[in-house]
């Protein structure tokens, strides 16, 4: 390295004061601003939506009135304050060089490599933008580096940054994220010497150094202080304030009119403009240019890249202005002209754009190469070349409706049949009528002992192809009989199917899931009982009874998983299980271990229970639970929604196993629900970013929200029109009246007991028995309870099991709680905000399972809540339901949508009855019949089913988007469970609108692996996208 003079005592303190400075502007800018804000963008990926042609964010919204000059001028100011953090640090960090540089010894080395070298070891943590790399390197060369190094460093900053490559392997293909990374340490190590070696001069001579350290020399010309440590503080304050303006003066004016004449390109090429343009060298050489000119913010181009290729714009574009926008720009131009010479600006420039338009031409044949091979595999050898003109912009030909553009397309195929003709038009999109009339036969199940949690909170539905005839069947849970299972024949009608429940006949079963554990193609049923554990039962080729249930392994003290959801956290192929816990609830509001949740490994499609990972945190009566991909990396997450005192949580997954609790002190989450009954995650706006919407019951049924529709309990029956089913519900309305549950133990309760006949009058006995003993905290009365009532018996024996205080500490990480409204968290910035009030979801009442989709197929997802319980209240609530009006509010319209429903309804399964492509919803009453209602959208829709051969069967987990001509794309992610007690069938169902057609799918896999799919995906069809095991 080239030499200075031996620092002296003096110079060594000031030389102590510059690292420091240094230090903390790093400090200060990486921790609070840079590296934050990059993490946040790499967790959004390709969520993430540009406000502005060259800024993530538009403070100044523009709004398509805008004259040309206005658009240009608040476009401008977007630039700036989205800059202005990275640009600011640039010039303080530049100063700081300045007043660094001249106390080292030595500042560069003998070889122009070495030189190259050192500058992307400095340049490459940065983290800041070309634009705000450059007055470092200004910096850097005016302090007499090399400039090799500075050159680099300028370079490095943007491109090599390890966030911003993480998100360029997150959000784009990898074949292109490789070759960036190629490319810039092309131009870093070999382009960048081989260009200084034909400079005048690669570093300043002595007498030039900005703070040449001749005594009186360089800026820094004047009287120093007395080298006390005083005065060398105060002389090392003098020199950088000095070195701050002399880098304000000569780079903050080069900086606005980059940004103004970076605006103006922006503004005058918008996107719009390339993004149906078929590929030519010709406009791959215009838009490499134009990338080079652009000033934009760091991993802008990343963003926006991605963006391009999911509008559909060639990959060969994509590519050359992947590599040319963000590692050169107009700023940088005038920078290095500035300090270095318009020969090195020019050669940078020309070798920066030559390369990305050579990386163009080769992501586009290699493209092109893998079209081929897809088109062939789909049409089977019937593909014919696709070639573009180079020269001349022009259409493309082809015949086949679908290319997979992936780097898996030789895995992936794509099938499509049509939907059944729409549902006749009626008044209200949908109609109601009770179950039994299209063959769901299952009767009122609630009686006296029913009154009492967790009896009274329903049973679970599912729904799913069963037989794998193409249409989807229904599980319904039983407390009396332990399954019913219904077979649909295609139209809507449903049969029963007669099956030898054998021991489980006998059980409490409340949860019956159709899920493919042993993933061989056939939905089983996962059982979960009261008291008596969880059960697997294998269907063989459609058919129940050919194995018997198999007990799956867990505590001796576990009374009830309350809440499942299943997904391969692991990617190991196979689906696993977490299990939400319950043991007691009401008066028992804190739980002990015995209430604590477990994730199930499934080992090899077994799921024994034997490979298992109990949840950290305090147990809580859990009562809904969701595997979900909170931060769009591709690795499952895990949301916990706890019922009374103890809050909820939130585990982020690795896709290994691992998970990691989100607690408080990341200031993430702002806050939760108290009584969280329902979680659900979806893309409510379109903006590709998954909202985490929390139910919960909020306070009592009167009086708790204005936009609750109430109803008098004296009329709750009166809408029943099965006989039967209305004469059960009467009766234990009639109970309802006086027996209090869970409020106060009232003897003459005695008397009406008597009363009563058959096993309502030996039920009450036991219940009011049960009471007692928790009104007088006495566990001895539990033993008076009669023989052969095991239900109140274990609901006394519950109450009174060790409770487990929660320790300060354990408290310090869970997350504040809210009351008497549902919470909406959608991603801010840096965490998430509620914005339930501002978009109108916050309602409160009893809200039990939450359903959101697109109900209407117009493009947006709605959101449905069934609501009800059946504490004590006056009233009964209506089920609500919430659509989307598409501008980031919802308005309440359960009336004119046919959804209005006053009967206590706990759970819930939306799935597409009668095939016609538009779901219908099948809800379960706590005291009334089984409901469905039919949807009649004269709108077609698209419904996508996944066949995964190389990971769980049915595809949960995995994220599809789909998009249209217009540029909106929906998002879906296949879950199975987070809802309350109930599991709907695994397909994304999309509405269009006014569209016919999209154009463009992708699916990322439950491996985090994607695909990518153009072509026409007409509503009215059902496309089933199969992916193999393996390439061939």
């Amino acid at each position: 390295m080239s030499d200075t003079a031996a620092p002296t005592a003096p110079h060594k303190l000031r030389l102590i004061i510059s690292v420091l400075i240094v230090a903390v502007l790093a400090y200060l800018f990486w921790t609070g601003s840079r590296y934050p804000a990059l993490d946040e963008k790499a967790m959004m990926s390709g969520a993430i939506q540009l406000e502005d042609s060259l800024s993530f964010e538009a403070k100044f919204p523009i709004t398509a009135d805008m004259t040309l000059p206005q658009r240009i001028f608040w476009s401008t100011l977007n630039w700036i304050n989205t800059n202005k953090k990275g640009m600011t640090f640039g010039v303080l960090f530049a100063a700081a060089f300045l007043t660094l540089i001249p106390y080292l010894r030595r500042r560069s080395f003998k070889g122009g490599f070495a030189n190259s070298f050192l500058g992307m070891v400095i340049g490459a943590p940065l983290g800041v933008c070309v634009n705000c790399a450059a007055p470092i390197a200004k910096g850097m060369y005016s302090a007499g580096l090399r400039a090799e190094t500075t050159l680099s460093a300028m370079i490095a900053s943007p491109t090599l940054n390890i966030v911003v490559l993480t998100m360029a392997f997150s959000i784009l293909p990898f074949f292109m994220a490789v070759t960036k990374i190629a490319l810039s340490l092309l131009v870093i190590l070999v382009i960048v010497p081989l260009i200084c070696r034909v400079l005048p001069q690669t570093e300043l001579p002595q007498e030039d150094i900005i703070c040449a350290m001749t005594p009186g020399g360089g800026l820094m010309a004047g009287r120093r202080i007395a080298d006390s440590p005083v005065g060398a503080v105060l002389n090392v304050a003098k020199e950088y304030l000095q070195n701050l303006w002399y880098i304000i003066k000569l780079t903050v004016p080069l900086m606005l009119l980059a940004g103004f004449l970076g605006t103006v390109a922006a503004v005058l090429l918008p996107q719009e403009l390339i993004t149906g343009l078929s590929f030519s060298i010709l406009a791959l050489i215009v838009i490499a240019v134009v990338g080079l000119f652009l000033p934009v913010p760091i991993a802008f181009d990343v963003v926006v890249t991605g963006a391009l290729l999911s509008a559909g714009l060639s990959h060969g574009y994509v590519m050359g202005l992947l590599f040319t926008l963000g590692t050169f720009s107009i700023y940088s131009f005038f920078i290095v002209w500035q300090a270095i010479g318009i020969r090195a600006a020019a050669l940078l420039a020309a070798t920066v754009g030559l390369l990305g338009v050579f990386a163009g031409l080769g992501a586009q044949i290699y493209y092109d190469r893998q079209s081929e091979r897809a088109l062939d595999i789909l049409l089977q050898g019937d593909a014919a070349p696709v070639t573009a003109p180079l020269f001349m912009a022009a259409e493309a030909a082809g015949t086949d409706p679908w290319q997979v553009i992936s780097a898996d397309a030789g895995r992936v195929t794509v099938s499509a049949a049509p939907l059944a003709p729409l549902s006749a038009p009626a008044d209200t999109e949908f109609s109601r009528f009770e179950a039994q009339t299209i063959g769901i036969d299952k009767p009122i199940e609630f009686s006296f002992r029913d009154m009492w949690p967790p009896f009274w909170e329903g049973r679970a539905v599912s729904s799913g192809d069963l037989d794998r005839d193409g249409d989807l069947d229904l599980a319904i849970a039983s407390t009396e009989i332990g399954v019913y299972l219904y077979l649909n024949d295609g139209s809507g009608s449903f049969t029963r199917q007669d099956i030898d429940l054998g021991p489980l006949a006998g059980m409490a079963v409340f949860h019956s899931v159709l899920v493919d554990i042993d993933n061989d193609g056939w939905l089983d049923l996962f059982l979960g009982t009261y008291l008596q554990g969880n059960y697997v039962w294998r269907n063989v080729n459609g058919q129940f009874g050919a194995e018997p249930p198999r007990r799956v392994m867990g505590r001796d003290s576990d009374i009830l998983a309350l809440a499942l959801s299943f997904a391969d956290a692991d990617r190991d192929g196979d689906l696993d299980l977490a299990l939400g816990n319950w043991a007691a609830g009401w008066y028992r509001r804190i739980p002990g271990e015995e209430s604590r949740n477990r994730v199930i490994w499934n080992d090899a499609g077994a799921l024994s229970g034997r490979d298992f990972t109990d949840l950290p945190g305090l147990p809580g009566e859990t009562l809904s639970i969701l595997w979900t991909d909170l931060d769009s990396d591709g690795a499952a997450d895990l949301v916990v929604g706890n019922d009374f005192d103890i809050p909820d949580y939130f585990y982020r997954g690795d896709g290994t196993g691992g998970l990691e609790m989100v607690d408080h002190a990341s200031g993430l989450i702002p806050h939760t629900t108290t009584t969280t009954m329902a979680i659900k995650t979806a893309d409510l706006f379109n903006d590709a970013s998954p909202d985490i919407y929390m139910a919960q019951i909020a306070g009592r049924s009167s009086g708790v929200s204005k936009k609750l529709k109430m109803q008098p309990l004296d009329q709750y029956c009166d809408g029943i029109v099965d006989p039967q089913a209305r004469a059960t519900c009467r009766q234990n309305m009639q109970i309802k009246k006086w027996y209090k549950s869970g409020n106060n133990f009232d003897p003459t309760y005695a008397n009406k007991c008597q009363q009563l006949e058959g096993r309502y009058k030996d039920e009450c006995r036991a219940m009011l028995v049960k009471d007692l003993a928790i009104q007088k905290e006495d566990p001895k009365i539990c033993g008076l309870i009669p023989a052969g009532q095991d239900i109140p018996r274990a609901y006394c024996t519950a109450h009174f099991l060790p409770v487990r205080q929660p320790q300060a500490a354990e408290i310090a990480l869970t997350h504040p709680q809210i009351l008497r409204s549902n919470v909406l968290l959608s991603w801010a910035g840096d965490a998430y905000a509620d914005k339930a009030e501002t978009v109108g979801l916050d309602v409160g009442g009893w809200s039990w399972d939450t359903k959101i989709a697109d109900f209407d197929n117009d493009g947006w997802q709605d959101v449905y809540i069934v609501n009800g319980t059946w504490v004590p209240n006056e009233v009964s609530p209506s089920n609500l339901f919430f659509h989307n009006q598409g501008d980031g509010t919802f308005s309440e319209a359960s009336g004119p949508f046919g959804l209005e429903d006053y009967l206590m309804t706990a759970s819930a399964t939306q799935f597409d009855i009668d095939n016609d492509g538009d779901l219908d919803v099948l809800t379960h009453p706590v005291n009334g019949p089984l409901s469905v209602f039919r949807n009649n959208s004269q709108t077609p829709g698209v419904v996508i089913g996944l066949v995964d051969l190389a990971g769980n069967r049915d595809g949960i987990g995995a994220v599809v988007q789909l998009g249209d001509a217009t540029g909106r794309t929906q998002m879906r992610e296949i879950q199975l469970g987070g809802g309350f007690m109930s599991f709907d069938a695994p397909r994304a169902h999309f509405g269009l609108g006014n569209e016919r057609r999209a154009t463009r799918l992708s699916v990322r896999w439950a491996d985090g692996s994607q695909t990518v799919i153009e072509g026409a995906f007409d509503a009215g069809n059902f496309y089933t996208v199969t992916r193999s095991g393996s390439d061939g």
